[in-house]
């Protein structure tokens, strides 16, 4: 079956990544001394000889194995949920004591039993995910997607851009629901427009860090642009669906208003974020201009418009401008030898080798924003060429070159900014970014679109 096929390769995949993560920088030593010497300072359950246990690497290790404890029961299900768990939870302990026997032999690893316990934490945690989505979720989820695909196909595509963002928002997960969390986040809160003043700093006199950095209107303006391509189609959503609705403009209007409060109120209890009025003020100035660009536009669109696909090439086009201006913000250039020698780092030539120099959350959500970034762009090119009558073998090689070809620009630039780090993990995730926006045409084709045709045709239910 093509979906199992998918899992499987997917569950490869992550596997094979989990092993080069955690094996980086491939500096194997087989000398017996050392390999002894190493075995003396193997860190036992809450325990390590170095003096401390990194709470970012207990949730890292964790984080880390949940897809692969939700990929392996999702091949493992037909077995029953409870054998399926349990197979998972111990080949995720397998996995765990290869990878901490293979770090006996790589410098700079260290071999943990606290990882092994955690790891297999992450395993258990993900098989349990995945026994709640395909039990309970799975199907309301495949009959919201294609109820909204058949009846408001472009409304879809406004709540896929708002659940990316409220992830985005709400991401590395670094959830605490601690009384003396919630107090420290909500000394962090900021109320004053174009402006960064915490409450704290306001009404204790106790300024955090964040108070001693200028505002940031690269990132302000950054989400106005991300948000502007959303604006475009929300409007067009309310054109053809809610016009003459007596809820159409408080849709229009409302709606993403309190979305973008829901949104903020929703960091206050991510250890990692802070809540700011400044990013509803951004947002929902973005919505508004891209209902003007809507509206200015629609002379171009009468002369343009032959097919449906016509409608995104402006809000597609609104969102390359984004990755674009994301990518080489905040626009600090330095063309001079001396900073171009500091970031050559040949460390940097080695792919995920920023995932073992600093264990950090941020990285895992640097790489999954790589991963699915380029992805909206290439699905509507590959729909575009598509439409051309040519195969997907002839589409891909042009996606993952558009990704690649992008990557290199941006990454290039930031050879010559202070504030930004080139490395050539994220040139490989934006190629991967292509290819994958190409993939998921080529899915749409050969799943999604026959399944609809028979929901359509009252078929199969549900």
């Amino acid at each position: 079956m093509r979906q199992q096929r998918i899992v499987r390769n997917l569950f490869i995949l992550y596997l094979l990544f989990i092993y080069y993560n955690v094996l980086i920088p491939f500096q194997f030593s087989f000398d017996w001394s050392v390999v002894a010497r190493r075995l003396h300072e193997i860190e036992f359950l809450f325990y390590s000889p170095r003096g401390h246990i990194s709470l970012t690497d207990i949730a890292g290790n964790i984080l880390l194995f949940i897809p692969f404890g939700f990929l392996l029961f999702a091949l493992l299900q037909r077995l029953g949920p409870v054998r399926a768990v349990v197979l998972t939870a111990g080949l995720g302990t397998l996995v765990s004591c290869s990878i901490e026997f293979l770090q006996l032999f790589v410098a700079d690893r260290h071999t943990s039993f606290n990882d092994v316990l955690t790891n297999t934490t992450g395993a258990f945690l993900g098989a349990t995910m995945a026994t709640v989505y395909f039990s309970q979720i799975s199907r309301l989820v495949r009959r919201w997607f294609y109820q909204l695909l058949d009846a408001k196909p472009f409304l879809l595509l406004v709540v896929l851009i708002a659940l990316a963002q409220y992830l985005a928002a709400i991401m590395p997960f670094t959830v605490s629901i601690t009384i003396s969390h919630f107090k420290k986040s909500l000394k962090a809160v900021n109320l004053f427009p174009f402006t960064y003043q915490s409450l704290g700093s306001w009404l204790l006199g106790a300024p955090n860090k964040h108070d001693l950095v200028p505002f940031d209107w690269f990132a302000f303006f950054g989400n106005v642009l991300y948000w502007t391509a959303g604006g475009y189609l929300l409007y067009l959503c309310y054109r053809i669906y809610w016009k003459d609705k007596p809820y159409g403009k408080w849709f229009l209007y409302g709606a993403p208003l309190a979305f973008f409060c829901f949104q903020e109120f929703s960091q206050v209890f991510i250890t990692s974020r802070i809540t700011d009025i400044n990013d509803i003020i951004s947002s929902y100035l973005g919505l508004l201009l891209g209902f003007a660009i809507y509206r200015l536009a629609r002379p171009l669109r009468l002369r343009t418009f032959h097919h449906h696909l016509d409608l995104l090439g402006i809000p597609v086009l609104m969102y390359l401008v984004y990755l674009v201006y994301a990518g080489l913000q905040p626009f600090d250039f330095q063309f001079t030898l001396v900073e171009l020698k500091s970031e050559m780092a040949l460390n940097n030539l080695v792919p995920f080798y920023a995932y073992f120099k600093t264990a950090s959350l941020f990285h895992i959500e640097d790489l999954v924003n790589g991963l699915v970034s380029f992805m909206p762009v290439t699905l509507y090119w590959s729909a575009r060429i598509r439409g051309r009558g040519l195969p997907f073998s002839a589409i891909y090689p042009r996606t993952v070159a558009a990704g690649l070809a992008l990557g290199l620009f941006i990454e290039l630039a930031q050879l010559f900014s202070p504030e930004r780090v080139a490395e050539i993990t994220d040139v490989l995730t934006y190629g991967l970014s292509g290819g994958l926006g190409t993939w998921l045409l080529s899915y749409y084709e050969a799943q999604v679109k026959p399944q609809l045709a028979l929901y359509r045709q009252g078929l199969i239910r549900l």
